[in-house]
């Protein structure tokens, strides 16, 4: 019979399966770029990171592919996922506003049934 997965265990294979999808969803061979800095010298989506615009300790976001993109380690880690710069770049890739909407949004309480985390899980995939 095959072992229960705990809730945490969901979380933690949801933000796996998620950050895969993100930082390959607009890969071309493979490759691709930090949406803030526009490095000039593209990566592989396995060396970067998928950057959130609002904190993924919100769960009512933390999964929405607006709120996450492909982020190069320094813009990511070293320099705060650059916000504002993400900010635009959200307001412009799906219409102006839809940051702030991500962040109204994100103070929502959201609570995931583990069957919601299963779906989710399976959507990403």
């Amino acid at each position: 019979m095959p072992r229960k997965i705990s809730r945490k265990g969901l979380v933690k294979k949801l933000d796996k399966v998620f950050s895969i999808y993100i930082r390959t969803r607009n890969a071309k061979d493979g490759i691709v770029r930090c949406v803030t800095c526009k490095d000039p010298l593209p990566k592989h989506w396995k060396e970067v990171d998928a950057g959130h615009f609002v904190s993924r300790r919100h769960y009512a976001t933390r999964w929405n592919s607006q709120n996450v993109h492909v982020q190069c380690k320094s813009c990511n880690g070293f320099h705060a996922g650059q916000n504002y710069l993400m900010g635009k770049y959200i307001d412009k890739t799906y219409g102006e506003g839809t940051a702030n909407e991500l962040i109204t949004m994100s103070r929502q309480i959201k609570k995931f049934s583990n069957e919601d985390l299963k779906e989710l899980i399976e959507h990403y995939k």
